[in-house]
């Protein structure tokens, strides 16, 4: 599954992302500082992606569990597809822009 960053100028393979975490500025946060969800690369270290911007902690919450439910539907939905027509159509989550 893809997602395309909030900015619509990134699109991030989920499967080649190490872990989506979010942080304020990479792990504190500060009130009043938009919540990040970024994306980190397994073989790149201290390498990341920042995917989107949020007003608070619970909406940026929000955004990841939402992230999962699709990824989730994606999964099931490819395993069925590659049974059935040996084929696995791309699915995109666009990240949302509040």
């Amino acid at each position: 599954m893809l997602i395309m960053s909030q900015n619509r100028k990134c699109l991030f393979n989920l499967e080649k992302a190490g872990t989506l975490f979010l942080s304020s500025y990479y792990g504190d946060y500060e009130e009043g500082k938009p919540v990040k969800v970024l994306a980190s690369f397994p073989l790149a270290e201290d390498v990341t992606e920042n995917l989107g911007e949020y007003e608070s902690e619970a909406r940026a919450m929000e955004v990841l569990e939402d992230i999962a439910s699709q990824y989730k539907h994606h999964t099931r939905t490819s395993q069925r597809n590659a049974l059935v027509f040996a084929f696995a159509p791309p699915k995109v989550y666009k990240m949302p822009e509040k």
